[in-house]
């Protein structure tokens, strides 16, 4: 009679309830958790922020919410992908809260997809840097962090180098420029309405079996986090989707009223909020604001006076002797254009100290 099976070990029992919450884990599920939990915070201090009718999200709350957003947007996109295709969203990482937005696994490699939402703004990538309008975004290394990452957790657990291609999907960019060459792109930085095509025109790198294997591997909880079950997923969205309907349509908020004892909190440095032009609150006047016109006078009379030093050197050829009886033509002109620059900046100044302290701008202060 053949011997019965023995029972499995506690290592060799397969963790169905795990598997199945990291499956159900949805896209922008920790960005939208951590919304949340901001929005409530603020909402503590500030009932105002909260009625009946809608809800106004707190500027500390916003870039929060506009990334949730962007996850998930990103999230339907990569539901077009075949089954040839392994996907999870918000995958968690070691002990803490971090997350992969997105992970995939397909016939072309694995990627690690960090999704950024810049709406409406100029995109610029360098070799080194990353600009948003100009300002500088540490989103490249954040993004080559996450696939070092799911490397070494994948590779500890399949035993076999498994190389991790980083991608930042910008989405809602007004204008994207990657300015490196093609052969210097360790990050692919690539429009999230072109993501699925650009995933899909990728050349195969894994076999059936290895890219079986990685499936495998990745669908084990315990290849990413110590408790990846302890998260409410259906809950959360389901919240966060109720805050959605009711924040409808708003744009980035300035600023809203807070308690007096209230310490100002650091915002997130991807997808900060911008301001908000016409809506009436004026920023303090800068020092460097009213300097930044003198600046005409100064290169003005460092010229004039560079002219003159040349003017009153010893004629030695005939186009040095042009120099002094020309300086002493436009001389006049010199002058008057001097004390135009001057005037002008004063104007500016003038102008600038009375739009800070109008009724309007009062006005603008106090919301």
């Amino acid at each position: 009679m053949p011997d019965e099976p023995s029972a499995p070990t506690t290592a060799e029992r397969v963790d169905f309830a795990g598997i199945n919450a990291l499956s159900s884990r949805p896209a922008g599920y920790a960005v939208a958790l951590k919304c949340l939990q901001v929005q409530a915070e603020e909402q503590e201090r500030d009932p105002n922020l909260r009625s009946d009718e809608r809800v106004v999200l707190h500027p500390d709350a916003w870039s929060w919410y506009q990334g949730a957003v962007g996850e998930m947007a990103v999230g339907q996109m990569l539901a077009q992908l075949g089954p040839a295709w392994f996907v999870r969203h918000s995958v968690p990482i070691g002990a803490g809260t971090k997350d992969v937005d997105h992970l995939v696994i397909g016939p072309a490699g694995v990627f690690a997809i960090n999704t950024k939402h810049h709406a409406g703004a100029s995109v610029w990538v360098g070799d080194h840097i990353l600009k948003v309008n100009n300002v500088n975004k540490r989103h490249l290394p954040s993004a080559a962090g996450d696939a070092q990452d799911v490397t070494r957790r994948l590779e500890a657990k399949t035993g076999f180098p498994v190389p991790v291609r980083p991608v930042l999907a910008v989405l809602g960019a007004r204008a994207l420029k990657d300015g490196r060459a093609p052969q210097n792109r360790p990050v692919a930085v690539v429009d999230a309405l072109a993501l699925v095509s650009w995933l899909q025109s990728q050349p195969p790198q894994l076999s059936a079996a290895e890219a079986a294997m990685l499936k495998l591997a990745a669908e084990e909880p315990q290849t990413w986090h110590v408790d990846p079950r302890a998260a409410d997923t259906y809950r959360v969205m389901q919240r966060f989707e109720r805050l959605v309907a009711r924040v409808g349509p708003q744009t980035p908020p300035l600023q809203v009223s807070a308690s007096p004892k209230r310490q100002p909190t650091r915002r997130p440095a991807a997808a900060a909020p911008k301001a908000i032009r016409g809506s009436g609150a004026k920023a303090p006047v800068r020092a460097i604001d009213l300097l930044r016109p003198w600046g005409m006078v100064v290169v003005a009379i460092v010229g004039i006076l560079v002219f003159r030093a040349f003017a009153g050197q010893p004629c030695t050829s005939p186009t040095g002797c042009l120099l002094p009886p020309l300086y002493l033509a436009i001389k006049p002109l010199l002058i008057l254009g001097i004390v135009g620059l001057v005037a002008s900046a004063l104007l500016q100044n003038v102008a600038r100290l009375l739009r800070r302290g109008s009724p309007a701008s009062r006005k603008g202060r106090r919301r």
